[in-house]
């Protein structure tokens, strides 16, 4: 049987084309279905009711599954939504394992658009068949399964990319419109359907539309504190925690950026702190943390958890002396956004942004008048241990001899 989507209806030039070419078994009999999730490989939101804060941005996911381990399959999918309530969407981590047509946002008039993309049967198969997307490839190199190639296919090359039961397909992003600030105004729904465009082993298979309703609500009211909002938190021994505020009106270039001296240890803790409490989404994060160079790059690995009014940020393999941008996106899901730059300069405890003979006479003076850890002091304990001593000195006085100039 030879399997065909319309080119008209996916909207995608040449698709129709390349269909043509994909040849199915007549052994499967399956429905598929793409379930729109809040996270990753969460729970299906089909058929509830969200509400979104207006001016917030509103994220899902579209997760593929069957229900059959031997399907067969193509499709073509419409994301389909109205533009005047979700505005600037966009749609990201496309599974591009054969997929035939990427992402294409379609206005269609000024309540209705959608973005459409598609994907072809993917790997070669045993006596030539076809599967989507639960088996793994049973042909020779079978860590890289092998898509049917028609001509047109964007193909994802890394070793180990077969699909797995709940297969997330692509992430949206998009913005309640500021608007839409009261329950019951802009209500709309989000459906996810193929229209037709999938193809399958048998006529009686086929896919099932998912859909769910997006609501406007108040603009949030959730902002950071007035009062050290966010501060670099290490934990001394048995002294306990203490904290060195960071200031978030700085740029991550400025000669005033705030400065944590002290070691990394088992990850630097960065807490932001809120208004009000901050409800928790997921496994008990909110919003998604990150830690960034100033062009953007990605500098180690930033992990969030909430704690009452605060969110705690973890950061892991940030290596030393360079300036950072600590930042949570989306926080409980309204759409607040936070960063703070920081400069990680282990033994700088006087924040000039080098470390010096200063750095090292400031330690040796505090290891002279040490009893116990406390507010004034704790920045001279740069290993953390709850005490001030000679280990401190030394640890600062190598740094010194290192130091190449100001971070």
């Amino acid at each position: 049987m030879i399997a065909k989507l319309s080119q008209q209806r996916l909207g995608v030039c040449g698709l129709a084309t390349a269909l043509g070419l994909l040849a199915i078994s007549a052994s499967v009999h399956a429905t598929q279905f793409v379930n729109p999730t809040l996270t990753a490989g969460g729970a299906s939101i089909n058929g509830t009711t969200q509400a979104v804060p207006a001016g917030s941005t509103f994220t899902f996911y579209g997760m593929y599954t069957d229900d059959t381990a031997g399907a067969e399959s193509g499709l073509g999918l419409k994301v389909k939504y109205n533009p005047a309530h979700l505005t600037n969407l966009t749609i990201s981590e496309e599974y591009t394992k054969c997929r035939i047509a990427a992402a294409q946002i379609q206005p269609l008039t000024a309540s209705t658009a959608q973005a459409v993309m598609g994907w072809i049967d993917t790997s070669v198969r045993t006596a030539g068949a076809v599967g989507w997307p639960d088996l793994p490839d049973t042909t020779a190199g079978g860590a890289n399964p092998t898509c049917l190639n028609p001509g047109a296919i964007n193909t994802d090359t890394a070793a180990g990319t077969a699909a797995a039961p709940g297969q997330k397909l692509f992430k949206v992003t998009a913005t309640m419109a500021p608007s839409c600030t009261t329950a019951g105004v802009c209500t709309s729904t989000v459906l996810f359907d193929s229209e037709g465009n999938f193809s399958y082993a048998t006529a009686s298979s086929g896919f099932t539309n998912k859909s769910f309703n997006i609501a406007g609500a108040a603009a949030p009211t959730l902002a950071l504190a007035s009062s050290n909002p966010v501060v670099s938190r290490k934990t001394h021994g048995a002294a306990g925690s203490f904290d060195i505020p960071l200031d978030t009106t700085q740029a991550i270039g400025s000669a005033a950026i705030s400065i944590e001296p002290r070691q990394i240890g088992a990850g630097h803790v960065i807490v932001f702190t809120f208004n009000s409490s901050v409800a928790a989404t997921g496994n008990g994060s909110s919003g998604t943390a990150a830690v960034q160079t100033s062009g953007g790059a990605s500098a180690g690995t930033a992990s969030a958890v909430v704690s009452g009014s605060s969110v705690v940020v973890t950061l892991t393999g940030v290596t030393d002396n360079q300036r950072l941008n600590v930042s949570l996106t989306n926080v409980a899901g309204v759409g607040v956004n936070a960063v703070v730059p920081v400069a990680f300069l282990l033994g700088d405890v006087n924040a000039s942004r080098q470390v010096t003979v200063t750095d090292v006479n400031a330690v040796k003076s505090a290891v002279a008048a040490f009893s116990t850890l406390n507010a004034s002091n704790f920045k001279f304990d740069v290993n953390t241990d709850g005490n001030v001593t000679v280990t401190d000195v030394n640890s600062v006085k190598s740094r010194a001899a290192s130091s190449s100039g100001p971070l």
